[in-house]
Formats: C-alpha cells, sequence, structure tokens
C-alpha cells in the first residue's frame, strides 16, 4: 500500500500545523505501526468551571489521537472522518501536560476504529476513548 502521508516527520509536520492544534496547544509527538502519540500542554485556558481540564479538550485529544494512528494505513487518495467519539472520563486532570497514547483496532475497506488512552504528568490514567472512522476516497479526475 502506498501511503498518501509520507513517513512520520510529514505527517508530523502537517499535522502540527493545524490551526486547531495551535489553538488549544496540541502536538503530534510521533506515529507508526505501534501506534501515535499526542500530547496537550493545558493551561488556565482549558479549565472548565471547577477548576480542572475540560472534558472537551481530553476529547479532542483522544479523537486526534486516534486517528493518527489510522493516518500510516491511508493509500494515496484516502483521508479519514470521525463518524463515533466515545469517552470514559476517570479522573479529573489538572493543569499539565495531557498524553495520549492512540492505537489502530481494526482498519477495513470503509471504516477504521481506534482507541486512546490519556495519561497526566504523574502517568496516572485519566480518560480512554474510542473512535470510528469512515475512509473517503478522492474520486478520480478526467
Amino acid at each position: 500500500m502506498t501511503h498518501s502521508w509520507g513517513d512520520s516527520n510529514a505527517i508530523k509536520k502537517h499535522v502540527n500545523e493545524s490551526p486547531f492544534y495551535k489553538t488549544i496547544s496540541m502536538k503530534m509527538i510521533s506515529t507508526g505501526k505501534e501506534g501515535s502519540v499526542v500530547r496537550v500542554k493545558s493551561g488556565q485556558r482549558h479549565k472548565n468551571l471547577w477548576g480542572t481540564v475540560h472534558g472537551g479538550v481530553m476529547a479532542s485529544l483522544t479523537d486526534s489521537a486516534c486517528g493518527i494512528s489510522v493516518l500510516p494505513s491511508l493509500a494515496v487518495g484516502e483521508t479519514i472522518v470521525t463518524t463515533s467519539l466515545q469517552m470514559h472520563y476517570f479522573a479529573p486532570a489538572d493543569v499539565g501536560e495531557l498524553t495520549a497514547y492512540g492505537t489502530m483496532i481494526h482498519r477495513g475497506r470503509r471504516l477504521a476504529h481506534a482507541e486512546a488512552r490519556i495519561f497526566d504528568e504523574r502517568k496516572k490514567l485519566i480518560a480512554k476513548g474510542t473512535a470510528s472512522f469512515i475512509i473517503v476516497r478522492k474520486e478520480k479526475a478526467y
């Protein structure tokens, strides 16, 4: 399979230039056959009403870690779009680095499924989630 995303460094450069990633201080650290690593350096602007990191930040982190774990499996002309995201929160996250480890679970012809686990700076499991993606193929230009 020929990858449309090139090597890990090409994926990293492309992903980390995303305006959304910059908005929430998220960075892709790595991706490959073993999975992906994505990190958010959370601060005051990421807090919810109770002073901990908002669950939406962790959902975004999970969606990204899951999606990035699928990228190396894509062929030329293929992209993905999230079709579902399910989260489980285990503990409130304090401000600081949150790291998500994403793993592709299954990749079919039309759908891909992945999971991610989020840890805080103390290596405590804060949340985990799963995501499904539809694989979109660009139509041939004639």
